[in-house]
């Protein structure tokens, strides 16, 4: 069978919308957002969490921000 160009435009168009969809730093970005936030509830109150991915000719770079009401005290040992 005969591969035709509309075939081959499909596929690949296939390829960008759903595929690459599902590899994209955004979706990386909201996992991480997630899993900083889980880890911030134990020591913050009220978090937010922002990520952000910046696509440069070294890799992907990742800015993460956090914002919260106040630390929670930490036990500290005595001498």
């Amino acid at each position: 069978m005969k591969v035709t160009i509309a075939q081959i435009g499909e596929n690949r168009l296939k390829r960008v919308l759903v595929d690459d969809k599902e590899n994209s730093p955004e979706k990386l970005c909201e996992v991480l957002s997630s899993d900083i936030k889980n880890v911030c509830d134990c020591y913050m109150d009220e978090p937010k969490v922002n990520v952000v991915a910046d696509i440069t000719d070294d890799g992907v770079e990742f800015a993460v921000m956090i914002k919260a009401k106040r630390v929670k005290s930490i036990g500290v040992l005595t001498v």
